[in-house]
């Protein structure tokens, strides 16, 4: 029979071997360390090598992004094979462009066998013994703030949130479960770790009051103001939960296009100060760039052709730059983009990349210049 191995991404990281700790030298190389979190966080997808690759390398310059994952992976396997760890062999598939951690792995990952079991424990159409079984196993495992040491990471906030929704969800069908069997201190108990750690919930609040009052004096008619405000309080979260789910289904787009957004000038001046006031209160740069093209090629002069080419320079760099960057057409020859950068230089390097793959893909001498300025924020 094979050893066992788990691996645990709430409150750490940290892959085991029959319960003892292993690849422990993942945690000295961060990128190496990011680049398996991320997999395993996203299981339930391929990653494109460009996304991994502005997760990971964001503003540096890189000639061979591809080159540069496969080192990663290498790394991964390498660990792999000197800690005889022959469990997680092909923990990593490849193919056409795209990583994916192997789902089909005996690999036990706490986040994944949490959000099974919660899920199973709220199915209504199971008994009641069945679903405390889960739920209680579900709650148990549930450890609070995902990977912490990536916790900062925009992509990782989104993911904690779900899992954080999905536990507090749980507890409240378990609470549920412990009413109808009077189990009014374990409602206490249970309440008070639910808050600890997933923080203020005005919900679980109340429950812990009503089953304190009623431990307190089970025939007080205090409680029954406190119960009022709870089920209003219930009901428009209820309520809340739905709409917000509406709300977000009418405002996004079906996909979200893997490229820079396009867009007209008064809807870039629009996003410039939505990023003023967004940077005045976050850690992030924006950067203006003005890019200026002429055509110096045999047909220059012609504006059928010119409008050609300069839609050509577009495109490209809206297929280089990142999704969550802007871009519009300033005037005839002029684009102005808005992204995110590090530092100045490695905004410059962003422009330099990008002048470089223009003057490649074009058969024309062209001629561009370009400057690069930092946003003032929304104080300035």
């Amino acid at each position: 029979m094979g050893k066992k191995i788990n691996i645990r991404i709430f409150d750490g990281f940290e892959i085991l071997l029959d319960n003892k700790p292993i690849l422990e030298n993942l945690s000295n190389t961060r990128k190496t360390k990011l680049f398996v979190a991320y997999l395993l966080v996203n299981s339930d997808r391929p990653i494109t090598h460009q996304e991994l690759f502005e997760l990971l390398w964001s503003g540096e310059d890189y000639a061979n992004p591809a080159t540069a994952l496969r080192t990663l992976l290498y790394r991964f396997r390498s660990m792999i094979d000197k800690e005889g760890a022959d469990g997680l062999a092909g923990a990593i598939i490849s193919h056409r462009g795209t990583y994916q951690w192997n789902r089909d792995l005996d690999v036990s990952i706490d986040a994944l066998d949490f959000k099974a079991l919660a899920e199973a424990g709220i199915n209504p159409t199971i008994s009641a013994a069945r679903r405390k079984e889960y739920l209680t196993q579900a709650i148990e495992m549930y450890k609070g703030t995902l990977l912490p040491d990536f916790s900062s990471e925009p992509w990782l906030i989104a993911k904690s949130a779900s899992y954080r929704d999905m536990y507090v969800e749980a507890v409240m069908a378990y609470i549920e479960i412990l009413k109808s069997e009077n189990q009014t201190a374990k409602i206490v108990q249970v309440c008070e770790r639910a808050l600890a750690l997933a923080g203020t919930s005005e919900i679980l609040e109340l429950e812990a009051q009503i089953a304190k009052l009623t431990i307190a004096n089970p025939d007080a008619s205090s409680r029954s103001s406190v119960i009022a405000y709870y089920n209003e309080v219930r009901d428009l979260s209820v309520k809340l939960h739905d709409e917000a789910d509406r709300m977000q289904a009418e405002l996004q787009e079906e996909v979200i296009d893997q490229q820079a957004f396009l867009c007209d000038y008064r809807t870039f001046k629009e996003l410039y100060n939505l990023q003023r006031r967004m940077q005045s209160r976050t850690k992030s740069t924006i950067f203006l760039g003005l890019v200026h093209i002429r055509i110096d090629g045999s047909e220059s002069g012609d504006p059928l052709y010119e409008e050609k080419i300069m839609t050509d320079i577009v495109s490209c760099c809206q297929r280089m730059l990142r999704v969550g960057d802007a871009i519009c057409r300033k005037a005839d020859s002029e684009i102005a983009i808005l992204f995110p950068a590090d530092s100045y230089e490695d905004a410059v390097g962003v422009l330099e990349r990008l002048k470089t793959a223009v003057k490649e893909r074009e058969d024309d001498e062209i001629v561009i210049v370009y400057r690069v300025r930092p946003l003032k924020s929304g104080r300035d």
